[in-house]
């Protein structure tokens, strides 16, 4: 490793601290989401059947603006965001389509159709689920584990047990219903694939200008399939408040995406991944702080969320080995 390298490679606690950062601002938008829903008179009751149209045309704004902010934080250190290559913009559009486009179509109208926040928090840990069996065929050195079979039994029953609404017969106990919990587990799904999608693209292709071009090209498709259901941005109800929360969410999608993006570049990012428990957690806090109340389930199936992420993100021994002989390897070449 050269000494200049070495000068300006971040201490592990730096990037931890980016890390939690990132994870933190990623869980405030369950709850940020519908505030703002309200505050620009984006309700069924006003909107009828133009309801689902109006969330999708309003919230495509937010991915917009923060592909907007991306770029420019692009530009910022000095990457050239129009340097793309033919195959590289296919391969943009592709995951803007699939982690902004359709991956958001699940998430809002999952979002909204959720009356728990804390529910919707938890649920949308399922692309970690997701992400640990797709790894397990896509990549030779990400096997499931003990650890990571175990993580995903916990994290599944953590699902369940938030989904429990007390009673006595089975109907009675669980609250499912396809456009609200299932859309989000679609949501976790397409969230996961999309990730997959990301390292490949990344190998080639700037992360933060990757990133901010998926988004803004996934935002207009998002924004088209709104308009063809009835959203209007006509339609919304402009005040100062509900402005400051669309740039806040924004802010809150663009932010999380750089530090987390510029972590990876010195830490495994399995390694790193462990911090994401802590995105349910800051969701519900702040779900409480607006107003809402822990159930026993939920709290039970938060702790088991948490610990689920844990146990799939631990380093495995064969991660260990890999990262020793690279080290290794480094310092030889260095001597």
């Amino acid at each position: 490793m050269s000494e200049t390298l070495k000068k300006h490679t971040p201490t592990a606690a730096t990037i931890a601290i980016a890390a939690i950062i990132a994870n933190i601002i990623w869980g405030t938008p369950f709850k940020l989401i519908k505030v703002m829903n309200i505050e620009m008179g984006i309700v069924p009751d006003l909107l009828g059947s133009n309801y689902l149209g109006q969330v999708l045309a309003t919230i495509s704004l937010r991915f917009f603006i923060a592909g907007i902010m991306t770029l420019i934080f692009a530009k910022i250190i000095k990457k050239n965001i129009l340097e793309v290559n033919k195959t590289q913009w296919k391969e943009v559009i592709l995951m803007g389509l699939i982690s902004t486009t359709a991956a958001y179509f699940f998430f809002n109208i999952g979002n909204v159709n959720i009356t728990s926040t804390i529910n919707s928090t938890i649920l949308a840990q399922s692309t970690i689920f997701f992400a640990a069996i797709l790894a397990h065929f896509a990549y030779q050195n990400d096997k499931l584990s003990t650890s990571k079979i175990l993580g995903l039994v916990i994290g599944f029953i953590g699902l369940i047990i938030s989904q429990l609404n007390g009673g006595t017969h089975i109907s009675d106990m669980f609250s499912f219903s396809i456009t609200g919990e299932g859309f989000m587990l679609i949501y976790g799904l397409l969230a996961a694939l999309a990730t997959m999608l990301a390292k490949k693209i990344g190998s080639s292709l700037n992360s933060f200008v990757m990133t901010g071009w998926n988004l803004i090209i996934g935002s207009l498709f998002l924004y088209i399939i709104g308009f063809l259901m009835g959203g209007r941005l006509s339609a919304i109800n402009w005040t100062a408040t509900g402005i400051i929360l669309l740039i806040i969410l924004a802010a809150a999608s663009a932010i999380p995406f750089s530090l987390w993006y510029w972590a990876a570049q010195y830490a495994n990012l399995g390694e790193i991944t462990v911090y994401k428990f802590i995105m349910p957690i800051s969701g519900s806090v702040l779900a409480v702080l607006l107003g809402e109340h822990f159930t026993t389930s939920l709290a039970i199936g938060l702790i088991l969320v948490c610990l689920s992420i844990v146990l799939i993100n631990r380093p495995s021994q064969f991660s260990k080995l890999e990262r020793h002989k690279e080290t290794r390897k480094l310092e030889n070449n260095n001597l």
